[in-house]
């Protein structure tokens, strides 16, 4: 179907389009298609300006489209590939986003930002909230599996660690914030920053030593203790209390 066949369709009242295959940078802008519903189609489309009041996008493919200043107000996306989507100064009060997916992982939109991001888990988020350097060096990808990105992060700090010969004020923020996360006596928040974090520390010696000199009282002591009986084990001499 083309473009034009599309609008003439919507014209005569037709409402509901299924298997459409417009993905080829093709404008639609400036357009009045609300209450429709779009099922299983292909959009690589520029839609800047039109208006999709009550409208819905079911296992669509929208990727790289543009929905700048689109009425999007009471839109349903559901089960929708939304990469490289822009929905710069859209209307979307009271839109949603269900089971949507950009390269395989589960996004949502920030209404604040009209930016498509991922799915986050408390701990995730709290982690960026607190590290938000760390933000812009992650791939986002796993964004709502939080020992892989707690290990992501184990990485970026060891490396941080190792290379530089003073300690630098993100490896301070990072155990700023493991001594916050530990100090909420949580067996599961331990079991997290040992696995996620400290296993990949004990290694080498100088994140050991850096890791016993900024843990702060338990944070320090789960880290000494998981460092002799863990599965990673590394050299140890106690520390003075």
């Amino acid at each position: 179907m083309t473009i034009q066949n599309l609008i003439e369709k919507y014209k005569t009242g037709h409402r509901y389009f299924v298997n459409l295959n417009i993905d080829k940078g093709e404008k639609l802008t400036g357009l009045l298609l609300t209450d429709t519903i779009f099922e299983n189609c292909y959009f690589s489309a520029d839609f800047t300006n039109t208006n999709f009041l009550n409208s819905k996008f079911i296992g669509c493919s929208l990727n790289n489209s543009d929905f700048t200043k689109c009425n999007l107000a009471n839109t349903v996306f559901e089960n929708c590939a939304l990469e490289s989507i822009i929905f710069k100064d859209a209307i979307l009060a009271d839109a949603s986003f269900i089971d949507c997916f950009c390269l395989g992982t589960k996004v949502y939109l920030d209404k604040i930002n009209n930016e498509i991001t991922t799915y986050k888990t408390p701990l995730v988020q709290e982690l960026y909230d607190n590290i938000p350097e760390f933000i812009v060096i992650c791939d986002h990808l796993n964004d709502e599996l939080t020992y892989t990105v707690y290990g992501d992060l184990s990485l970026k700090l060891f490396d941080d660690i190792t290379n530089n010969k003073q300690t630098t004020p993100f490896t301070l923020k990072c155990f700023k914030f493991f001594n916050l996360l530990g100090n909420r006596e949580d067996e599961n928040i331990d079991n997290l920053l040992v696995v996620g974090i400290y296993e990949g520390l004990y290694s080498n010696k100088k994140c050991n030593n850096i890791s016993l000199q900024l843990l702060k009282g338990r944070n320090k002591e789960i880290y000494e203790h998981w460092m002799r009986n863990g599965n990673i084990r590394a050299d140890y001499k106690k520390s003075s209390t």
